[in-house]
Order: structure tokens, then sequence, then C-alpha cells
């Protein structure tokens, strides 16, 4: 008996289940057999029959919406019994990552390897090779065969060719034609229609709110340009937080499909998943044009590297993307509402709600009724953005417009937890500084971080403390750890040494902890360099100034990275001549935290004993 399906979808409802009817649609369009779960199951019917396509599905698809699996620690949880039956029966298994989703810190040993499998994240603003790319990961191969059957069975081109037959043939034909264009007929018809283009217009409406922030960016950048030696940047820094801010504040809620619409549609001739595909691309829209501010933050600050023609040049392919992407939504909505042929039923919409549109570009004289000349359309102006993109990329390079695009997430991801827009970017910003990652400095700090990995790699088995290592062995292996930020592994070191030193130096607990604290403060200080003060010098009386287990980090002021720089700045001082020094010492409170202290040394103070707290490399 021949299987009925060859691809399973697994969802969770609230979050996943507009983006898994997507796919259900599109993979069906391809020639695939899809089962989605479109009915609330009992547990007894989900046993008998999810399990059994499961069982006989070649490939399965886990949507992975934010939280989608915060649930998976109930034993009788839905999602992850698919997931654990997947896994068990060695299926193909493909994780979707929507946009927001991280995986659960502690999930079900079952199924703790869905972390580790390949997936692919949606990108609806590059869709065509979003989906070519899922595809690619299927095991099971299309069907031509059954994509010519699923257009049959949906009424596609042939239906209207026979439509239009029939009319030239017969008079049954013509009163067909008129039947089928004559839509709402009923109260039930006239009451989908009217909730439906009351939700389109509640998301265009939004769409039309996040344009005009993102085109007064846009505007304000472009005035800056014209006077970039004497512009106001404070004023556009402003004018750049004020619309995040009002894009942040546009409630998406208002404008989600209710329950209610959702199953009317089903029973109805407009299409459910591109009625829900509206509100996931206003989404994406706001999310995207929070990224375009960031990105435009970036393009005017001066000390990028462009030159101003390359910075007006990525600026009008932002406008273009723009203006694709208010297009992209316009044909849509007019492919959408297409099964409405009774102009009155359009009437307030064609006449009264789009003229009030000033950024979206759809009237009723633009009102198309051919739905390939749409989805042609549509394809054209996706391919704009592409084009677009992929001439800004070129000129920024991939790596930073995914560092912009990090930067924006970590912004929503904070205000999505309730995390005021400024606070967010405060703490963003404070996180990542004024990034060196950004500009002409991006190779070098990239083959900077591709050597620190590969010594990481190699570090544990050529420096690892052994029993045979002599004690100035063990601190250059410290120091090496410490130089690509092992930071545990140069803590091993230490106490190695000081296991070979005890007994025989008796200031080596004492230093031996300093240099532990002033290593695990690094991440607070910033401070991974200095002078430790290990002993003092013999038979001469005792420096008072210094206490053992001071890191000396500055002489005169002068920042003192190495015996090297300390050795030099002490040879430029006169022979009496006093000088002062800050020290990194423990608090006196016991907390174990490091505070800085001045020193003033007299010139003919005893000497000390010192160590280097950084690798001096040439």
């Amino acid at each position: 008996m021949e299987k009925k399906y060859d691809i399973f979808i697994s969802y969770r409802r609230d979050g996943g289940e507009s983006t898994a009817r997507i796919l259900r649609d599109e993979l069906t369009e391809k020639g695939y057999r899809v089962f989605l779960d479109v009915e609330s199951l009992s547990s007894g019917s989900f046993d008998t029959k999810l399990f059994s396509v499961i069982d006989e599905c070649r490939d399965f698809l886990v949507i992975l919406s934010p939280g989608a699996l915060n649930r998976c620690g109930e034993e009788e949880d839905w999602v992850r019994l698919e997931i654990e039956h997947a896994l068990e029966k060695d299926k193909n298994i493909i994780p979707v990552f929507l946009r927001g989703f991280t995986f659960p810190e502690k999930m079900p040993e079952s199924i703790e390897r869905l972390r580790h499998l390949n997936g692919v994240e949606t990108n609806f603003q590059f869709y065509h090779a979003f989906l070519e790319k899922l595809m690619g990961f299927l095991k099971t191969k299309s069907n031509a065969g059954r994509r010519t059957l699923h257009h049959l069975r949906n009424g596609k081109r042939l239906i209207l060719a026979c439509i239009l037959a029939l009319m030239l043939v017969t008079v049954l034909g013509a009163v067909l034609w008129r039947q089928l264009n004559s839509y709402p007929r009923t109260a039930r018809e006239k009451n989908v229609t009217s909730e439906l283009i009351y939700y389109v217009e509640k998301n265009m409406t939004q769409m039309e709110l996040a344009a005009e922030y993102l085109d007064t960016v846009y505007r304000a950048c472009s005035q800056y340009l014209v006077h970039f030696e004497t512009a106001d940047r404070a004023s556009l820094l402003t004018i750049f937080q004020t619309n995040r801010r009002l894009l942040y504040q546009i409630d998406l809620s208002d404008s989600l499909m209710t329950e209610e619409l959702q199953a009317k549609l089903g029973n109805s001739p407009f299409r459910q998943a591109d009625a829900s595909a509206m509100h996931d691309y206003l989404k994406l829209f706001i999310d995207s044009a929070v990224d375009s501010i960031y990105f435009m933050e970036f393009l005017t600050d001066p000390d990028s590297y462009f030159d101003m023609k390359t910075r007006e040049n990525m600026l009008e392919n932002y406008r273009e993307i723009l203006s694709e992407e208010l297009k992209v939504m316009a044909y849509a909505t007019n492919l959408l509402l297409l099964p409405v042929t009774k102009k009155d039923a359009l009437k307030e919409f064609h006449h009264d709600y789009l003229p009030s549109l000033y950024y979206f570009p759809l009237q009723s004289a633009d009102w198309l009724w051919d739905a390939e000349d749409l989805e042609s359309r549509s394809e054209k102006s996706w391919n704009a953005i592409e084009k677009a993109m992929s001439r800004i990329t070129g000129q920024v390079g991939n790596e930073n417009m995914e560092l912009l695009q990090a930067r924006s997430e970590m912004v929503r991801q904070l205000v999505a937890e309730g995390v005021s827009p400024q606070e967010a970017e405060r703490r963003v910003a404070e996180i990542e500084g004024k990034s060196q990652l950004l500009g002409e400095k991006q190779a070098e700090l990239q083959d900077l971080q591709r050597q620190l990995e590969e010594k990481k790699e190699e570090a544990r088995r050529k420096f690892a403390p052994a029993a045979e290592d002599e004690p100035e062995i063990l601190w250059a292996k410290m120091l090496r750890f410490m130089s690509i930020r092992m930071y545990d592994d140069a803590v091993l070191c230490i106490d190695a040494y000081r296991e070979k030193v005890r007994g025989t130096d008796e200031y080596a607990e004492e230093y031996c902890a300093a240099a532990v604290r002033l290593i695990r403060s690094i991440s607070a200080t910033g401070i991974d360099y200095g002078l430790l003060v290990a002993g003092y010098e013999p038979d001469c009386p005792r420096n008072e100034q210094y206490e053992i287990g001071d890191v000396i980090i500055s002489v005169n002021k002068i920042p003192c990275h190495n015996y090297e720089e300390y050795s030099s700045i002490k040879a430029e001082l006169g022979e009496n001549e006093d000088y002062s020094v800050v020290v990194l010492r423990a608090a006196e409170d016991g907390s174990g935290y490091l505070e800085q202290k001045e020193l003033l040394i007299p010139a003919r103070a005893a000497r000390v004993m010192v160590l280097e707290m950084s690798e001096n490399i040439v």
C-alpha cells in the first residue's frame, strides 16, 4: 500500500501554526505529501494516528517558535512526544528556527539530541531562498505528477481555462462564470469578507505607521549627509532613538487574527495561510525597520570608513528596499482579497480606506484581478529587494551585517522581556562598547580571532601543567593560557606552581592567591596585565610602600604591561626622583574584590621582586 505522506510537520500552536500552514501549502505545491495536524486530538488518537503518520514519513519538520520547547518537561506534551518518536524511529529531523527562538537550558534527555541537529532559520524577507535551503535538507524527493494533481485539485489555471471555454460554447458556462464571480453572496460570506477586510486594514495601518517612522529616519539621514561636515549628529541620534521607540510601541496584538476569523476562513475561498502570513510579514517588517535604523546609525557615523558616495548609495538602496517591501505587502493584500468579486463589498475599502494611506502603494485604480500578474509583480519586488541587499552587503561585508543584526536582536529580546527601549539600548551598548569589529579593522580582528581559536585547540595539549615542569615553566604556561583567555587553565598552572615552590618561597601563598584574584577579576576590571610583587630585595630593609601581591599597572601614570615597559619608564627617571605607581590590591573589607591604589615610591626605596602577569610576545 502506498504511503499517504512524505513529510510530518510538528509545531506549537501558539507561535508556530501560521509558519506550519505556510510550509504545508508551499511544500504541497512543490509535489510533496505533507501531514499537518489541524485539529485538536486527544491523547488516545495521538498514539494511534500521529505515531503511525510519523512512522510512514521520511522527513520530520519541527517548527521551533519562541518558547516552543518550554513545555517539553511534561511527559504528555504533544510536541515532546512527536519529537521523541521521530528520534526513536531515526527520521530525517529538520529544525525550522523562527526569529527569537532559543533552546531551553535543560531539556528531557529523550529529545536532547535535537539541540545538535542542523536546521534552517526562517527568512520571510528572502522566502524563496529559505524554501530552497529547506528543500535541500529533505530526503524525500518531490513528485512532479503529484504537483500537477495538486494544482488540479486546487482549481488553478486548468479550471479557469475550462470555465472560459464553457463560456464560449454554452449558456451554462456563462451562468457558471457569473456565479463564480459573485462573492460574497450570502449573509455568512458577507460577514467573513467584512471581518477579513477589517483584519487587513488593521495590519495595513500598522505597516503604514512603521513605514512613516522609517521614512522619517531616511529623510533625516539624507539631510545629514548633505551637510555632513557641519550637521548636528546628536540631533540625528535623537531621531534614530525616537523612531526606534515608536516602532517598539506598535501594538501587534491589535492586528492579530482572531481564532474565530481563522476558523471561518477555513470554509471560504480565502487562503487562510496567506491571511496569517500578512501579520507575520508585518512583524518581520517592523523588526527589519529597527535593524535598518541601527544600520543608519552605523552608516552616518563619521568614524565609519565609507566615502560619501558609498554612504549615499547605501541609503538609496535602503529606500528602494522600503519601497519594494511596501509593494510586496500591497500585492499580497490584493491577492488575498481577490475572491471578492462583488465591487460593493470592496467599495468602502477602495474609496474610503485606501485613499487615507500615504506610504502604502495601493489604490482602487491600481487593483488587479489577475493572480498570475500579482504573483509575477511580487516576485519582481522580492528580486529587487535581494539585489539591493546584495549591493549593501557587498559594500559592508557579511560579518558587519550579521553584527548589526545581532545587536538589534539583543535589543529586541530585552524589550520583549519588559525592558524599556532606552534601557535595552544602553545595556547592549554597554556590553559591546564601541565595536571595533566594524569597518577597516574587521579583517584584522577576524584573523586574530582565528588565531586565538587555533591556539585554544592546541593549548591544553601543549601547555597543561606537568609533574616534571620547573616553576618557571609553569609560570610561563600560565601566561600563555592568559594570553588566549583560558583563565581556568591559567589558574591550574598557578596551583601547580604553588605546589612546586611551597616550602622554599615564603611569599608564594600570598602572591599566588593575588595572581588568581587578578585572573578572576579580568571580566570586571578589564586588566589582564601588570607586574606582581612577589618578594622584597634580600638583605635590605623592607619596602614599606608595596605589599606582597600588589599588581603594578602604571608608573607615573604610564601603563605598565610587562617588565620591559617598567624598566624603560624607570630608566627615564632621575637618580633622586620619586615616582608614583598605581597598583591593584585586595580590598580591605575581605570581599576579594580588587581596588586601585596610588603609591608614592621614594627614589631610594628598597627594590622588590616582580613577576610578569602578561606574556611578552615580540
